[in-house]
């Protein structure tokens, strides 16, 4: 609880004022320190090194306690301008309530817990993660971090230290995954959204997504690698050393699971393969991190992986279609019923179709397109091929001529079924069973997301298709 009394602008004013001074004198100490140690410089492609954050840390910490290297009088100009800085910080009330002193300033130490790791660090970390973050802001930096620390340590209500920190304070569970190209972030429902790469770069590091993402998908400019995610707000737990309680686990396994469910929805929806690739918790903004003095986006929790075996990453993947994506999102939303309860087997069955990859990848996926059919069609073992054929045609057919067309769709992939079933595969080319598969599947998608809509008639015999728009255009698989 933050004193009445404590007047935040004066705080900020103070803190700024002692930021550019030590700025300066550092960064003689700081190169004689890399190069005492040997630190290595990574100049990433050839662009400026990034900020050496833990450097900065390390060294703070040696001058805090330089008598083991006998190094007090050489760090005595460096601690001149350092300690004030830390007094300063000290004078907020949030710090003051958890910092421990001793003899001397550089003595406090306190807990601190952000969302996937917490532990003891001095007042020298924050300082240093000032100088992190005022590094990569374009102007008046330290004024600007500043503030946003000041807003980290103001309550989650606090509406003003809100507003200063933007979307500083967002974390998220992120499920990646490739297969689709978006441009946006998109609510999918409340606690669920779908980012593009570039803001999921906010939460996880490249590398990360090096590691579980198709080796050549940087090639596309890793576009059709996105994440969909559950946002949380959060601000850093301040305790007295020793007080830590843990950071907080993992996430209840449903998250993954229902994110999981999306996707396969998204990849039938569009009949394309999303392939899962990553679940990680506890993720938060990479430059929060470096604020609270992290060198790396918070590490949080890794909860499973998958992977894309079958996806070169070479290739162009398919934008996000706004009539697939609401098909997807109405049937989602739509997940608690009972009507898709009972689908919910054939939208993993034709998902996995589309992750087939093998030799007789074509084929299987040409049975699980014919198996998820009878099951939405719901049928005996008597007459199953002209039922299906019937039933479908009644459906999704909008006249007369549509319903032959759906028929003879119907019969071709019976057809290739057969021959597959009973090893006649000389009666086939891959154009054929290629051409049965992808007829056969946009049947199976207009059928379930239109069962998910209506619901199946009270009499397939009778059955027309009530409020069918006809066959929709096959989209590329």
């Amino acid at each position: 609880m933050i004193s009445a009394q404590f007047d935040g602008a004066e705080w900020i004013e103070r803190v700024l004022q002692l930021l550019p001074p030590l700025a300066k004198a550092q960064a003689a100490f700081l190169r004689q320190y890399q190069e005492r140690y040997g630190r290595v410089i990574d100049l990433r492609d050839g662009g400026p090194p990034p900020f050496p954050l833990e450097d900065l840390r390390l060294l703070y910490d040696e001058v805090r306690d330089s008598r083991p290297w006998d190094l007090q009088a050489h760090y005595a100009p460096l601690r001149a301008v350092l300690d004030p800085v830390r007094h300063a910080l000290l004078t907020h009330p949030t710090l003051k309530r958890v910092a421990l002193t001793g003899r001397l300033i550089g003595d406090n130490r306190f807990s601190m817990e952000i969302p996937g790791s917490g532990g003891d660090i001095y007042m020298g970390t924050l300082i240093a993660g000032l100088m992190a973050r005022a590094a990569e802001l374009p102007e008046d930096g330290f004024r600007t971090a500043v503030r946003e620390l000041n807003a980290f340590l103001s309550p989650i209500g606090d509406g003003a230290a809100a507003d200063t920190l933007g979307g500083l304070d967002e974390g998220c569970d992120v499920l990646l995954f490739h297969g689709l190209t978006l441009s946006e972030r998109i609510e999918v429902e409340d606690g669920m959204v779908l980012l593009p790469y570039e803001e999921v770069l906010r939460f996880v590091d490249e590398k990360t997504v090096r590691d579980f993402a198709p080796s050549g998908t940087g090639f596309q400019g890793w576009q059709a690698t996105g994440a969909v995610a559950r946002p949380f707000r959060w601000r850093p737990e301040l305790r007295r050393r020793g007080r830590l309680i843990g950071s907080a686990g993992p996430p209840s396994p449903p998250f993954f699971q229902e994110a999981t469910v999306f996707l396969d929805l998204l990849a039938v929806s569009h009949a394309t393969r999303v392939a899962p690739l990553a679940a990680l918790s506890n993720r938060i903004d990479g430059s929060a991190g470096r604020l609270l003095g992290s060198e790396q986006q918070s590490p949080g929790f890794f909860y499973q992986s998958w992977s894309a075996e079958g996806f070169s990453g070479f290739g162009e993947c398919p934008a996000i279609s706004p009539e697939a994506l609401a098909e997807a999102l109405e049937a989602f939303r739509g997940r608690k019923s009972a009507r898709y309860v009972g689908m919910a087997p054939i939208v993993t069955r034709l998902s996995e179709a589309l992750a087939r990859t093998g030799r007789f990848a074509v084929a299987d996926r040409v049975q699980d397109v014919a198996m998820a059919l009878e099951r939405m069609y719901v049928l005996d073992e008597d007459n199953i091929g002209r039922k299906l054929r019937n039933r479908t045609a009644r459906f999704l057919g909008a006249d007369a001529a549509s319903e032959e067309r759906i028929r003879d769709k119907v019969r071709e992939l019976y057809d290739v079924r057969s021959n597959i079933v009973h090893n006649r595969l000389h009666r086939l080319t891959p154009d054929k069973v290629h051409s049965a598969y992808i007829e056969g599947f946009d049947l199976a998608r207009q059928s379930l997301f239109k069962l998910l809509r209506v619901g199946p008639p009270e009499d397939w015999a009778a059955a027309r298709a009530t409020g069918s728009q006809g066959i929709g255009t096959n989209r590329p698989i």
